[in-house]
């Protein structure tokens, strides 16, 4: 049974470390660390859902408590899109109505400028993104709302 490990701090926790902490309720199969969330495969069912049971509100780290629970699959047709150098001015909100229009988003995140968008529609070339399209625009235009940083050596100049 694959089991999904909610707010992980991928940059400290080794999966060596998960299978010591889910052990105890059977055989760990494998796990997986992302930066923020880890996958543990199980072998036997009961011991998953005791873990689950067991483990979920656990602080692995001081203040970081594990949200546990049986992973769920993406719905069918849906597709993961990285959207890059994103202006610090868009809302995930505004990228969520953009990408509406292509298909039902079912998730939407803005992280240091990159966009990690789950959307379900009928056809990947329904998404596919050339220069000057929607997106493209708003991108561009949102990065020119932005006030432009001042290189150093025009500052010291002054």
């Amino acid at each position: 049974m694959k089991i999904f490990v909610g707010n992980v701090d991928g940059a400290d926790t080794t999966p060596e470390e998960l299978a010591a902490l889910f052990a105890p309720y059977g055989t760990v199969m494998s796990c997986a660390v992302m930066k923020q969330f880890a996958f543990v495969h199980m072998r036997e069912n009961a011991g998953a859902l005791r873990a689950i049971e067991a483990l979920h509100g656990h602080e692995l780290r001081p203040g970081r408590a594990l949200v546990v629970e049986m992973s769920r699959p993406r719905p069918l047709n849906t597709w993961k899109i990285f959207v890059g150098n994103v202006s610090a001015a868009c809302t995930s909100q505004e990228l969520r109505s953009l990408f509406e229009r292509r298909g039902r988003v079912i998730e939407c995140d803005v992280v240091k400028g990159d966009v990690k968008i789950f959307i379900q529609c009928c056809s990947s070339s329904l998404l596919l993104l050339s220069p000057g399209s929607w997106t493209t625009r708003l991108f561009t235009w949102r990065r020119k709302q932005m006030p432009k940083p001042q290189s150093r050596s025009s500052t010291a100049k002054k």
